[in-house]
């Protein structure tokens, strides 16, 4: 009886999301609950700040559509530890709740994924399939828009890897947090990154950590599973729109719904 109950307990994969509790949330916990994938899914949610007041209705809407698959892990301690919000990590997205998550998660296999993003429905299956006997791996993504979560087109600029793309020399490359997958029994040592910054901003963690995972065996896919909002708030945002419009494509949102960088 209690190896079963230990057994209950333990997963194939993990899913951490950072949030402030805005409704992009529902989207992509959907996505998880979407996926294509039979095993054991654990989603871990951590609340930075419910800044809409809206956890708790968005808390019963989940777990009312939880498959019986995979296991939702609400935490919300009720206060921030970023010092965005009075708490006392530099992260501005999150403080240290991702480092924590990590950690809580009950499985050797880690999945990041934030909560104005999303994953189509084979991301799951086709990271645990790569990742196999290497530290970390992920996937190309798509340029999105958020407000009508629409992909707009596949990003071959940015989160492309190591020594790939337009951060290849100043920065070894980069892979955005959604679609990154560690074996995080082989990256303990890098978690508490996770709570840091680059920069007076709060933000800069994803290529902090990035840097020292750019040096460890890693696999990756071209095929795009991850849908990653851009933000017109974001200082890259007109890089990545003339990267859109060079594929034809317009794009004309002024203002992206529930922006975490106006909050």
């Amino acid at each position: 009886m209690a190896w079963e109950l230990i057994n209950m307990t333990k997963f194939d994969v993990s899913i951490v999301i950072v949030t402030i509790a805005r409704k992009n949330l529902l989207r992509s916990v959907r996505s998880v609950f979407a996926q294509k994938y039979s095993g054991k899914i654990q989603v871990l949610v951590g609340i930075d700040i419910d800044i809409y007041n809206q956890s708790k209705l968005i808390y019963q809407t989940l777990i009312n559509e939880c498959p019986e698959n995979i296991v939702l892990t609400w935490i919300d301690l009720g206060y921030s530890t970023s010092v965005r919000h009075s708490g006392i990590h530099a992260s501005f997205y999150g403080g240290s709740l991702r480092t924590a998550m990590s950690f809580l998660a009950n499985s050797e296999y880690v999945v990041y994924l934030d909560d104005d993003d999303w994953f189509l429905e084979n991301h799951v299956s086709s990271m645990l399939e790569i990742i196999k006997d290497h530290v970390w791996a992920f996937s190309y993504s798509y340029y999105a828009d958020g407000n009508t979560s629409t992909p707009l087109c596949v990003d071959e600029i940015e989160s492309v890897g190591v020594s790939q793309g337009v951060y290849a020399k100043k920065f070894g490359g980069f892979v955005r947090p959604s679609g990154l997958t560690l074996n995080k029994l082989k990256t303990m040592h890098l978690l508490h990154i996770w709570s840091m910054s680059l920069s007076k901003y709060g933000d800069g963690e994803d290529r902090l950590i990035f840097e020292h995972l750019r040096k460890l065996p890693h696999a990756f896919s071209k095929n795009a599973t991850v849908c990653a909002a851009i933000d017109p708030l974001d200082g890259n945002h007109s890089l990545r729109k003339d990267f859109i419009l060079s594929k034809g494509i317009q794009y004309s949102t002024y203002r992206k719904m529930d922006s975490s960088r106006a909050n």
